[in-house]
């Protein structure tokens, strides 16, 4: 702390105003501006040194921690839309590739594996309450899960 407290009120109630429009007129954000005008304060006051030319560095000072504040705030929305744009694409893809899966199973499946496939994988039911619903065996609803998988992977395999 290089000013006497009765010297830096005195700078601070003389160059707070202007460099508080300033802020405002470059962030649009009381909030963000006062935030911006109150850090620079902080910094001189607990510089080690005297400023020679103190109104000149805390209106550079604002200026540029405003225009950090500026370019931090589009780094973000920019963050923001890709990651917006990343998940509507995925969401696209997984919609695409599920339209995939179901024709692949309408295509390559005989009826029994599309009703074991849709009982275990869509309904969400273990082998043995498939085998119930579907009134086979537990080895059978194995087998046809077995022989399912098979083919949509050679199918999906020489297809991607």
């Amino acid at each position: 702390m290089s000013y006497p407290l009765s010297e830096f009120e005195h700078i601070y109630k003389r160059l707070y105003p202007p460099a508080l429009r300033l802020a405002m007129s470059m962030l649009h954000d009381e909030h963000e501006a006062r935030d911006v005008v109150q850090n620079v304060f902080v910094k001189v006051w607990e510089s080690e040194i005297a400023i020679e030319n103190i109104e000149a560095y805390v209106i550079r000072a604002v200026r540029n921690n405003c225009l950090n504040t500026i370019n931090k705030s589009r780094m973000i929305d920019r963050v923001h839309q890709s990651l917006t744009l990343m998940v509507e694409d995925d969401a696209e893809a997984t919609e695409y590739r599920d339209q995939q899966v179901s024709l692949a199973v309408k295509v390559l499946l005989t009826p029994r594996e599309q009703q074991v496939v849709d009982s275990v994988y869509r309904q969400g039911l273990s082998y043995k309450e498939s085998a119930r619903l579907l009134n086979i065996s537990v080895a059978s609803i194995n087998k046809n899960i077995v022989s399912s998988l098979k083919k949509l992977r050679t199918h999906f395999n020489r297809h991607t």
